[in-house]
């Protein structure tokens, strides 16, 4: 009999060391969750830190991270060491139980990770309750709340795409056509005598001439910058349209004249 209860007291000691040695999710808080994203060549740099604080007098032992899919270069640090982590999904675990870190330590962990620059919309979902979350972008905070609950989401919308709008020196060809047409209004307007008729004719052939090549080197623009992707399929299109019809209409009036 008093085998049994040596035995059993010993089993109770020991389960009373196993669950002192782990804290669980639940028994954590996050003090402090700072999230900074910056554009970094041509990826989306994400660099997390934060300061963890356990609930119960116990040692902390796993804790897992949530990070949007396709993360590239993912490092997490604590206490300036890196730690490996175990991948399921969006999850990520680590195992702290080394470390020995204590309730009054409030240690920082340090997420680092790249995402792809075509991301508009960063996402987060949260492993543990979280007194304080920020969010900044490019230097601006983007979010910045308090007293989240554990399994919390959000997605927050970094910019708005903008389609890159046609460059000034498509802009001042256009102008100069325009201003050549009115030009061309006038002269021909004023010029009506019978015995100036050829020559009305050679000099709007020149700036027929001129027109037309204005007109050649703004499609090539536009092809250029459609290529290069700086204006969608559909700007594009209806540049090319327009201009081309007009090209189209100062070769006929060319082969008029000659």
């Amino acid at each position: 009999m008093k085998k049994k209860a040596a035995i059993l007291l010993l089993f109770l000691v020991l389960f009373s060391q196993i669950i002192s040695f782990s804290a669980s999710a639940d028994e954590l808080t996050n003090e402090t969750h700072r999230i900074e994203i910056s554009f970094v060549q041509d990826k989306l740099s994400v660099t997390e830190v934060i300061t963890i604080a356990p609930t119960s007098n116990q040692y902390i032992q796993n804790i897992d991270f949530w990070i949007m899919n396709n993360a590239e270069e993912v490092k997490i640090i604590v206490k300036g060491t890196s730690v490996t982590a175990t991948q399921i999904g969006n999850i990520y675990t680590i195992n702290l139980s080394l470390m020995n870190i204590e309730i009054n330590s409030s240690p920082q962990i340090r997420l680092t990770y790249k995402l792809d620059k075509s991301i508009k919309q960063f996402s987060k979902h949260l492993t543990s309750n979280t007194s304080n979350l920020q969010i900044i972008f490019n230097g601006e905070t983007l979010c910045s709340s308090n007293n989240l609950i554990k399994e919390s989401s959000f997605s927050l919308l970094l910019y708005q795409p903008t389609e890159t709008p046609v460059n000034t020196y498509i802009i001042a060809i256009f102008i100069a056509i325009i201003v050549l047409l009115i030009l061309l209004s006038i002269y021909l307007n004023r010029k009506r005598k019978t015995t100036k008729v050829k020559k009305i004719a050679v000099e709007s052939e020149e700036l027929l001439a001129t027109k037309k090549a204005l007109l050649m080197e703004l499609l090539k623009d536009i092809e250029k910058q459609h290529r290069a992707k700086d204006i969608s399929d559909d700007t594009y299109n209806k540049l090319k349209e327009h201009y081309k019809s007009e090209a189209v209409d100062v070769m006929k009036k060319l082969e008029d004249i000659k």
